[in-house]
């Protein structure tokens, strides 16, 4: 599993870089600097590219007010959920 740290590198930059995702990725949304609207906004995009690009994507740390963002879009069976 792959650490990704999304406050650092943008997901579409990773992508270019990497190319089509096979190894899992682990992301740690404890270490996110906003958990607020704006930020769970731009951290789903950023989720939502890695997905596109073929990957599987952990979460760590997924605050509650993630996880309910992603269960209201219909998004959350497209992530898996550690701590």
């Amino acid at each position: 599993m792959l650490p990704v740290n999304l406050a650092v590198v943008d997901a579409a930059h990773l992508v270019r870089i990497l190319g089509p995702l096979s190894t899992p990725l682990l992301v740690d949304c404890g270490a996110l600097p906003s958990q607020r609207t704006q930020g769970i906004c731009f951290l789903v995009s950023q989720l939502l590219i890695l997905r596109r690009s073929g990957a599987t994507v952990w979460l760590r740390n997924a605050s509650p007010v993630l996880r309910h963002c992603l269960q209201d879009l219909k998004l959350s069976a497209f992530f898996s959920f550690t701590d």
